[in-house]
């Protein structure tokens, strides 16, 4: 029986998609694992944003294993760096710095280098067509996949500004179907969870607002002198803080790709789907990449478990 289940994997052509999701795209590594563990060949990778950046570095044949070890051992103060204010009049952060991390990883390497064939979903800001990258310059393809739109500038390719292939399609299964695959694999990270929205709990409301109504006049005048933002939107009651205006765009950015993945997915529903249970992270929990690809490994070891019958 697994003779003829091991038969059956390598004479099918098996395509992965690899969809968008932040920090939590770090399931990917995991799932990347399991599918080794399984014996399963991948013969086309396609992704969008986080998963065009994990997917880009398997295809190039870069192993699962330096791939966990980089998400493990990067220097996050680097990234705090990639995240830093930037004059600029088209992005939130300096885009060089993206590039620069990149760089590191991708160097001068071109669709023609990789060893599985892939491709990097985008989004043309200009139009909001889709545009699917599958042959040139690999590092600007994938700089320009994860190019969240007013955090990171747009990407121009040829007649193309290119943002984050998660606005158009976050679990690119249509693009890995259209070449030909016999199965596809996809890994969709919008399911659970607030989508990226920052939880609130109790122990994150600021202590200091219960002290604030046994003030005396003048300590609340000089408390207001101090912190009139947190006076004036705590000291009337005890609330949940709301949202900033970041967490806000990336929730409208996000509702807008779990509707458009639930779409997607009716029309060219994958083989096997693997649905990663990432709701406690957040959009920048990269330093819980350890715990991610955990969640990922299992995630997928559970769905790949039947892939023999499917």
């Amino acid at each position: 029986m697994i003779k003829k289940i091991e038969q059956r994997k390598e004479e099918l052509k098996i395509g992965l998609a690899l969809g968008s999701g932040a920090a939590r795209g770090i399931t990917h590594i995991g799932v990347l694992k399991a599918i080794e563990e399984s014996g399963i060949k991948i013969d086309y990778i396609s992704g969008s944003s986080i998963g065009a950046l994990i997917g880009g570095a398997y295809a190039m044949g870069m192993p699962v294993e330096e791939i966990e070890n980089i998400a493990l051992k990067t220097n996050w103060k680097l990234m705090v760096k990639i995240f830093s204010p930037t004059i600029s009049l088209s992005s939130l952060v300096n885009s060089n710095y993206l590039s620069e991390f990149l760089s590191t990883l991708f160097g001068n390497k071109t669709f023609d280098d990789l060893k599985i064939p892939f491709s990097a979903v985008t989004a043309d800001i200009q139009t909001g067509e889709m545009v699917v990258l599958e042959r040139g310059d690999l590092l600007s393809a994938i700089r320009a996949s994860i190019s969240i739109p007013i955090l990171f500038s747009p990407v121009t390719i040829g007649r193309h500004k290119l943002v984050d292939g998660g606005l158009v399609n976050p679990t690119p299964v249509d693009v890995v179907k259209k070449m030909g695959m016999d199965k596809v694999i996809a890994v969709n990270l919008r399911r659970f969870g607030t989508y990226g929205m920052n939880q609130y709990d109790a122990k994150q409301i600021p202590k200091v607002i219960k002290n604030v109504k046994e003030f005396s006049l003048n300590e609340k005048i000089q408390y207001f002198i101090k912190h009139p933002l947190n006076y004036l939107n705590n000291n009337s009651n005890e609330k949940t803080p709301d949202p900033k205006i970041w967490n806000i765009l990336y929730q409208m950015f996000i509702i807008v790709q779990v509707q458009i993945s639930d779409l997607t997915m009716q029309i060219a529903k994958p083989d096997i789907l693997i649905e990663p249970d990432t709701g406690d992270f957040k959009v920048l929990d990269f330093s819980k990449a350890k715990e991610l690809i955990e969640i990922g490994y299992s995630a997928a070891k559970k769905q790949l478990r039947d892939f023999g019958s499917v």
